[in-house]
């Protein structure tokens, strides 16, 4: 049985932050990490010992260190949770994170540990009024992602289509496409940063259609990266 995650205020008062270069964890998601650094080996085993949450956040590149000479991080990040985690023989690791919520981790914890820390606080959904601006995004999504997935070579693009055809819930929707879709991880942050889900759809729809348009002008169909995120640190 998959054990399920509680976000409860005492967990949340103190998870630890996981910075990566270009790499955003969204809601309903899952990215596979290879973790070799010493810090982050500390890190995952605390991690294991305890809530088996962490918040993964990307560096923000134009920001500047914080007080304690840290790099700057950007204050919104996805919190997942290890699903999960292979120690291999020299100590590395192999792990799979799962996303949960987004969080805003504005609120580190001075730099008692080696890995980075925060008070994490969930920040929920913005559910828009206008229920036919919401379907209209959520028509223009689905469109664009036909038109995505007709173009894209990849073998697995049928049944893809038709798991998104079967998302109902409007946040899930965005998410999942832009996990899949958007290339840009400043795009996808974006995505990350935003409560408001009509405007979440709006942002994914305008990522996802430019980079059709691209792809039109270059006339070179390509794959459009469907799957599982991964990176090393």
């Amino acid at each position: 049985m998959t054990p399920s995650f509680e976000l409860v205020p005492e967990v949340l008062r103190d998870v630890p932050v996981f910075p990566l270069p270009g790499t955003v964890l969204l809601p309903r998601t899952m990215i596979s990490l290879h973790v070799f650094e010493p810090r982050y080996r500390e890190m995952m085993e605390s991690c294991i010992e305890g809530s088996r949450l962490l918040a993964v956040a990307m560096y923000d590149e134009d920001g500047a260190p914080d007080a304690h000479g840290r790099p700057a991080i950007h204050p919104v990040a996805g919190i997942g949770a290890l699903r999960r985690s292979a120690k291999l023989p020299d100590g590395r690791y192999n792990i799979v994170v799962e996303g949960l919520a987004r969080v805003d981790i504005s609120e580190e914890h001075p730099p008692t540990r080696v890995f980075r820390r925060a008070t994490a606080r969930v920040l929920e959904d913005v559910i828009a009024d206008d229920s036919a601006a919401l379907a209209r995004s959520i028509a223009s999504l689905r469109a664009l992602c036909t038109r995505a997935l007709t173009k894209s070579d990849g073998e697995d693009d049928g049944e893809l289509l038709e798991g998104l055809a079967n998302v109902s819930e409007p946040s899930a929707l965005a998410d999942l496409v832009a996990a899949a879709a958007v290339r840009d991880s400043i795009d996808r942050q974006r995505v990350l940063a935003e409560p408001n889900v009509l405007e979440r759809l709006e942002l994914v729809s305008g990522a996802l259609g430019a980079l059709l348009l691209t792809n039109d002008a270059q006339s070179a169909p390509e794959s459009f990266g469907w799957g599982i995120t991964t990176g090393e640190a």
